[in-house]
């Protein structure tokens, strides 16, 4: 892969990192969105409050892995952050299953069920599908002794 090749596909992680912490905040909102941020004196009250803070730390990882691959364009990088990505993705769509924490409430109707974790998981599928692409790519690459 070229360098500048490397670049987007890193530009093209970065923006896949927002993408999936602003799912949470303001594509999807979860029912306590306005409170989402760095707020001291807030209590939260319902579990969404606590499954926006984790997509949006899970988002936030994503895009470091996508700032890492543009800062450095190396087979074992893309190796590496196809890994990662290939990790980050299954944490995402494990939290948007309520398999890793209590996600959201059990309400069936509310804006959680209906719209943030579905497009939780498809965001946690291209996370995952990106990662096994970068992740192939590197690997038919020869490696730099």
């Amino acid at each position: 892969m070229r360098r500048w090749q490397s670049h987007i596909s890193g530009l093209a992680v970065l923006l896949l990192g927002l993408l999936v912490a602003l799912i949470p905040v303001s594509l999807f909102p979860v029912c306590e969105a306005a409170h989402l941020g760095w707020v001291i004196d807030y209590q939260p009250s319902m579990r969404c409050f606590w499954y926006g803070q984790t997509e949006i730390i899970l988002g936030l990882c994503v895009g470091v892995a996508g700032l890492a691959l543009i800062l450095r364009s190396t087979p074992d990088c893309r190796f590496a952050v196809g890994v990662a990505l290939l990790a980050l993705g299954v944490g995402i769509i494990l939290v948007s299953c309520n398999g890793v924490i209590g996600s959201v409430c059990g309400h069936v109707n509310s804006r959680c069920q209906i719209g943030t974790k579905p497009a939780s998981r498809w965001a946690g599928t291209l996370v995952c599908l990106t990662g096994g692409a970068l992740l192939l790519w590197s690997l038919r690459e020869p490696r730099s002794s």
